[in-house]
């Protein structure tokens, strides 16, 4: 296994873009395509400081996504575990690692002012430069785009007085954001913020608690900058957002500069969703293609399977319904065999 950065500081004297990921092992190949995108609209005025946190990565790995680098582009590889670890160990309740990480942001990067945030799940239609300039000098906390599918669910199956937001219909999404991270240094601590998601389960981890805290201090941009695709199933729910918000998503829709597959299915388990060409169309040149293929393949194979296994459940839950005596005698057997 290679080693993995321990602390953090601004590759570039000037015109330093910090983009930063969160990572688990499993997505690296798709984290692959998302650099690609950015890289292939990158400009020469611009220096891209891109960090990858993740906890595990072997060395082939790191080369094949390294080979990315340039003279202003730079791609940095770094585990931020222990700046969370005593958090996950008190956790009430289990939420993803990465969560944690991001939520951690402001005293991970202490060396950063403002950050990209980026989830892998993403291909880039622009320079991504020019989100960041336009909001680098803007007073803000947080600058992100509404989430639609949530915004839809408030009048499907989410109450819009879970979270107490002041503002429910400005409720953005987490896995494309500018962070102003010396601003919430400044108002916060990190205990604050960290146990503040203990109190209660929340429904979209990290996601929610950004939205607790920023809500009121949030700079929203052009949806066209995290756009949701057709053909996912949070298309359904953005259908129940009002309709000023479902037309600026259609107009969206027609100029994207940056598209982000935030639902089911993801492009690299089902091609044909909206955009999946784009996605597609950096895949097939990424280093890790057979690899993508191969997990596609294999998640095939699974639905398939799981579509049987619930077939032949169904079946026996007629024969042998629950409670029954009947179904309490084959467990017997079972058991029985077992032993």
């Amino acid at each position: 296994m290679c080693n993995i950065d321990n602390e953090i500081r601004p590759f570039f004297n000037e015109n330093n873009i910090p983009i930063i990921f969160q990572v688990s092992k499993e997505y690296i190949p798709y984290l692959d395509v998302a650099i690609s995108s950015i890289i292939n609209f990158s400009s020469i005025s611009y220096n891209y400081d891109i960090i990858v946190m993740l906890n595990e990565i072997d060395d082939n790995e790191k080369n094949l996504i390294l080979r990315n680098k340039k003279n202003n582009i730079s791609i940095r590889f770094f585990n931020p575990s222990k700046y969370v670890e005593s958090y996950i160990n008190s956790s009430r309740y289990n939420y993803l690692y990465l969560n944690y990480w991001r939520l951690s942001l402001p005293w991970i990067l202490r060396g950063y002012d403002k950050v990209i945030n980026l989830g892998v799940d993403i291909v880039v239609l622009n320079d991504i430069a020019n989100l960041f300039v336009k909001y680098k000098c803007q007073d803000y906390t947080i600058a992100a785009a509404r989430d639609l599918g949530y915004i839809g669910r408030l009048s499907i199956d989410i109450s819009k007085k879970e979270l107490e937001l002041k503002y429910p219909l400005n409720y953005f999404n987490s896995d494309v954001l500018l962070i102003n991270l010396d601003k919430i240094r400044n108002a916060f601590s990190q205990d604050t913020i960290m146990s503040f998601w203990q109190k209660k389960y929340m429904r979209c981890a990290e996601q929610d608690v950004f939205n607790v805290f920023f809500n009121q201090s949030l700079s929203l941009f052009d949806l066209k900058w995290n756009l949701f695709p057709k053909g996912m199933n949070s298309e359904q729910h953005i259908a129940c957002a009002p309709d000023w918000l479902k037309d600026e998503w259609e107009s969206a829709l027609k100029t994207p500069c940056l598209i982000h597959f935030a639902a089911c299915p993801k492009p690299w388990v089902y091609p044909m969703i909206g955009f999946g060409d784009i996605w597609w169309s950096y895949a097939r040149k990424s280093v890790f293609y057979e690899e993508i293929i191969r997990k596609m393949c294999i998640s095939s194979i699974n639905q398939i399977y799981d579509k049987n296994k619930s077939f032949y459940r169904t079946i026996f839950d007629v024969f042998f319904p629950k409670g029954s005596h009947r179904r309490e005698i084959l467990k017997r057997i079972l058991k029985r065999k077992r032993s």
